[in-house]
């Protein structure tokens, strides 16, 4: 039996279910005002966030003793980030310490705490306003899951098809995807893993897998979570043609990911999902309609590459590039489908991307902060965390403690005596405790641009549309931000030098509501903005009446 014969047995097994997923037509009801439209969310690895019992590893009870610095829920504190959602990094049972290899779906990793520590942080972060959404890694599982220990016994086993097996290694043709042989060889047979052999992926195909993976989300949103995070979401179905496989973006990827949504918001109206289609927008945006959200991963590449070229040009094309894709057939703007962010877990950090260059970096954050769509910030980018010096070909120096005090022993992290459970020094000065007490700081600027983002209507909208200008350079991009007859304009310059006067083709009465390196007051005339100068790397969000 051929390997694609085997594969697509199991996806017509699946279309012809009584209860597949593919018959349902329902579409997601979405709340009339969704509570991520106005949200920023903090990207969290708990490992790496805070040691509460000085074992050197960070854990639940640690984060929830430092929810205060992320909301306090008090609108008008200045110790405060005041995000308004957590992404936890995975939190179950695995072997690694990353945790994207799971062996428990309904559990929570011995590291980080138990199951009441989880509650203790759910209902903390509730009381504050602060909602959490989940990694949940539905591509794969670990391969000391109980399910796949079981499935390794043997074709007769009762969870043999789970996974995916073959009697031998069909030695697929690599591909631009597939670029090393994804099966491996156990017990007189071959599974299937497309990111390793410790990461066999289920057969999404499968209705028991189904039903499981479902019973588990609905078990963490019974518990008050608001949301997921599903990784790897591109690679839940492959087909082969000949030997040649197609591993990725499968129609019934779609049909699955919009069936998740489908079922868990009838019962959990207000269940956010957020999925990483690691792909340029061209691929990102056929996720529309299948969750509510996908990172945008071109665009923080045109953000960090505009602050690295010190020129407009990256983000300026990514944003029209952007409208075209999302732009859908009745005309209407879909751009808040987009999840903007400028780093995350598996990238190198913002900071060190840009060479430690803090003015670039507040350009950036800046940036961010105007992108249409629901922003996330990764833990320690508002500090200026640089990650470990091999963050480059490490993914251990791109998830490092949190730093705390400078000091304290470990920064704060831990007061262990073998100090934390990985270690990469950041540059004096990076520290939560340093940088609160400095209103100049970029953690200061991470919380004036997150009570913009909540203070601005215009921000949440679905239209942003880059504006010609005149004068002004190369580093100079203009962009008006609209949602109804709420409109911001927000003005940045790349460049290493100061821009001169320019005018922005734009109506509407300036007034600003928050700058660096802005000179003097905006005017208005002639249906354009008059700016006299803005600084290198100056910016600025200017409300139009």
């Amino acid at each position: 039996m051929s390997t694609g014969y085997t594969r697509q047995f199991h996806l017509l097994r699946w279309l012809a279910a009584p209860a597949t997923l593919l018959l349902s037509s329902c579409k997601p009801a979405t709340p009339p005002t969704p509570w991520w439209q106005n949200a920023v969310f903090y990207e969290v690895f708990v490992r790496s966030y805070s040691d509460s019992n000085g074992d050197g590893i960070g854990d639940l009870p640690g984060l929830t003793a430092h929810l205060d610095e992320l909301n306090d829920g008090n609108p008008n504190s200045t110790s405060s980030l005041h995000v308004d959602a957590l992404w936890l990094m995975p939190i179950f049972p695995s072997p690694s310490y990353h945790g994207y290899d799971v062996t428990d779906y309904e559990s929570i990793n011995p590291d980080y705490g138990t199951l009441a520590d989880f509650d203790a942080l759910v209902a903390a972060a509730h009381a504050r306003g602060i909602k959490i959404i989940l990694d949940m890694v539905l591509n794969h599982t670990s391969s000391e899951h109980p399910w796949f220990l079981n499935s390794q016994q043997g074709p007769t086993a009762t969870e043999r098809d789970w996974y995916d097996w073959l009697p031998s290694d069909p030695y697929w043709n690599l591909t631009a995807i597939v670029t090393s042989d994804p099966w491996y060889p156990l017990n007189n047979a071959y599974y299937y893993g497309f990111f390793s052999s410790a990461m066999p992926d289920l057969n999404h195909g499968n209705a028991d897998v189904q039903a499981q993976l479902m019973d588990a989300m609905t078990f963490w949103l019974q518990r008050g979570v608001d949301g997921f995070r599903f990784d790897a979401v591109r690679y839940f179905f492959y087909y082969v043609s000949g030997n040649t496989p197609y591993v990725v973006d499968q129609p019934q990827t779609y049909a699955y990911l919009q069936q998740i949504l489908t079922t868990l918001q009838s019962k959990f109206p207000e269940a956010y999902m957020v999925a990483e289609v690691w792909a340029g927008e061209s691929v990102e945006s056929t996720y529309l309609g299948s969750v509510q959200h996908a990172f945008a991963f071109d665009e923080a590449s045109a953000m960090v590459g505009s602050g690295q070229s010190s020129a407009s040009t990256p983000i300026i094309n990514q944003l029209r590039t952007s409208r075209g894709y999302l732009t859908q057939a009745d005309g209407g703007l879909a751009l808040t489908f987009e999840a903007p962010f400028l780093s995350n877990h598996d990238q190198v950090r913002v900071m060190r991307q840009l060479g430690n260059d803090t003015m670039a970096a507040r350009a950036s954050a800046a940036t961010l902060f105007a992108m249409p769509g629901t922003p996330f910030v990764y833990y320690g980018e508002d500090l200026g965390m640089m990650g470990g010096p091999n963050s480059a070909t490490t993914d251990l120096d791109k998830r490092t403690p949190y730093p705390w005090s400078s000091t304290a022993p470990n920064y704060g992290f831990t007061t262990s005596a073998s100090g934390p459970w990985y270690s990469a020094p950041e540059d004096a000065g990076v520290d939560l405790s340093d940088e609160q007490g400095d209103s100049s700081s970029l953690w200061s600027l991470y919380r004036k641009l997150i009570s913009v983002r909540h203070g601005q209507a215009a921000l949440s909208g679905d239209d942003a549309v880059v504006t010609n200008t005149t004068g002004g350079g190369d580093g100079l991009m203009a962009l008006v931000r609209s949602n109804g007859s709420d409109r911001t304009l927000f003005l940045v310059n790349y460049e290493t030098g100061w821009t001169g006067p320019f005018s922005v083709n734009v109506s509407g009465t300036p007034t600003v509501v928050e700058s660096e390196g802005l000179s003097g007051a905006p005017s208005s005339s002639g249906g354009q903005v008059q700016v006299s100068n803005l600084a290198a790397r100056g910016f600025a969000f200017i409300s139009l009446q």
